[in-house]
């Protein structure tokens, strides 16, 4: 076990606006579509009624399956956490029988932020509460590994992978389940982010463009099931991709405002899993931006990519950069997961989505200058070599999260025509009781 080995993804199960599923998500990503609503469609999960105004988005459609009826009643982010953690095991082909009992790693990432009010149950629980949402999964499941919930705003999510990517690596687990999720239909959570000026007048997220004014707010979640690659090409795993590398920081004082980015914190975070994937920036190809299409916020991590990142690339093939929330909105806790699942199958299959509303590009950034670009239409991989790509997440806590994501090895991606490894009927983790 090396600090470098990477990790590889072996399972992967999501809800987005649009997509109950990663090959789901795929398809809405290679056809450019806008998953944003201007009405919400009906079918709430916990059964509220449909947010009319324009920008809001619903998904998790389907995320009740085989849950029991005390699982039903609880914290609807909780129910689809565990549905979409019983997606990932069954695409890593784990039945339940196969991790009941096992020392299995679960970590999630959920933001109880001042901006999140409490979800809507009819009979609140003791468990009920934010930091419990792992250790429900580890009770449904019988799962004695490590077990956190960790929450640094909009990294939570990632931060839940980088913690499991540590937690591999020292031999703590041998498989872990990483994920999180975002706001679910509810009580309203963005009454107070209007008079921060956060949300789009426009009801549309954009990034690097003049039309930038904003972000939309999504709900979300996504679930990995990790495996150090080694142990995984062992066990003759599905590989999608594999995580090189990845990084915490905090910026410090580097910014007026707790809240606020900084250039000098991308800059460290990026260097540091750069420096634990062993990989020279110049070959990170392209880059899935945090993105939340705040004007000033996406202009400081831009310049800090060019200069992490663009400043090393060969003369004429710049960093091109894009990001998911284009798509869908920002999902907060989940939103930097749907950029890892957008990154891991985007190396897999070397071909760049477009990135929405990209144009006309904003003049608050020389793209030339720092050897960057968007990525307005869908495109093959920019680089001949092996496909690395960047994942970069920020948080209000102050927190920065970078991943590396890599192409899986020859072989061994359902890419190579593997296929489907989901248990027969009847063997899901979602169908045993638990909670």
């Amino acid at each position: 076990m090396g600090s470098h080995e990477p990790i590889a993804i072996v399972g992967m199960g999501c809800r987005f606006p649009g997509a109950s599923s990663p090959d789901e998500l795929w398809r809405l990503l290679l056809d450019g579509r806008d998953a944003v609503t201007a009405t919400a469609p009906a079918g709430r999960p916990d059964g509220t009624a449909p947010d009319p105004r324009p920008g809001r988005l619903v998904s998790l459609a389907g995320s009740d399956r085989s849950l029991t009826a005390r699982e039903a009643a609880v914290d609807p982010q909780h129910r689809v956490l565990l549905a979409t953690a019983a997606d990932a095991l069954a695409d890593a082909g784990l039945a339940g029988a196969d991790v009941e009992g096992r020392e299995l790693g679960v970590f999630m990432g959920r933001s109880a932020d001042a901006h999140q009010a409490p979800p809507r149950v009819a009979e609140p629980q003791a468990d009920d509460g934010p930091g419990t949402a792992s250790g429900r999964i580890s009770h449904a499941l019988d799962l004695r590994g490590p077990c956190a919930t960790v929450d640094a705003a909009c990294s939570s999510g990632t931060l839940a992978v980088h913690l499991a990517c540590q937690s591999l690596r020292t031999g703590e687990c041998d498989t872990a389940l990483a994920g999180g999720v975002g706001p679910v239909p509810g009580a309203d959570p963005t009454a107070e982010y209007p008079t921060a000026g956060m949300p789009s007048p426009a009801g549309r997220s954009a990034l690097g463009s003049d039309a930038t004014d904003g972000f939309v707010l999504a709900d979300g979640a996504a679930v990995f099931v990790l495996k150090r690659l080694g142990r995984a090409l062992i066990d003759g795993d599905r590989v999608h991709a594999v995580v090189l590398g990845s990084a915490q920081a905090s910026k410090g004082r580097t910014a007026k405002a707790v809240i606020a980015p900084s250039v000098e914190g991308y800059l460290q975070v990026i260097g540091r899993a750069a420096a634990n994937a062993g990989v020279n920036p110049g070959r990170i190809g392209y880059v899935e931006a945090h993105g939340n299409a705040a004007p000033a916020g996406d202009t400081v991590e831009l310049q800090a990519i060019g200069a992490a990142i663009g400043a090393h690339r060969p003369a004429g093939q710049p960093c091109l950069v894009g990001s998911v929330k284009t798509n869908l909105g920002h999902a907060e806790a989940a939103g930097g997961l749907a950029g890892l699942l957008k990154a891991a199958l985007a190396v897999r299959h070397r071909i760049l989505p477009a990135s929405l509303h990209a144009t006309p590009p904003t003049s608050a950034v020389d793209w030339a200058g720092l050897r960057l670009a968007p990525v307005p239409e869908r495109r093959g991989w920019p680089d001949a070599g092996p496909a690395v790509a960047g994942v970069n997440t920020y948080g209000l806590s102050g927190t920065f999260v970078h991943l590396l994501v890599g192409e899986p090895p020859a072989g061994t991606s359902p890419a190579d025509g593997q296929g489907s490894r989901t248990p027969p009927a009847g063997t899901s983790p979602a169908d045993r009781p638990g909670g």
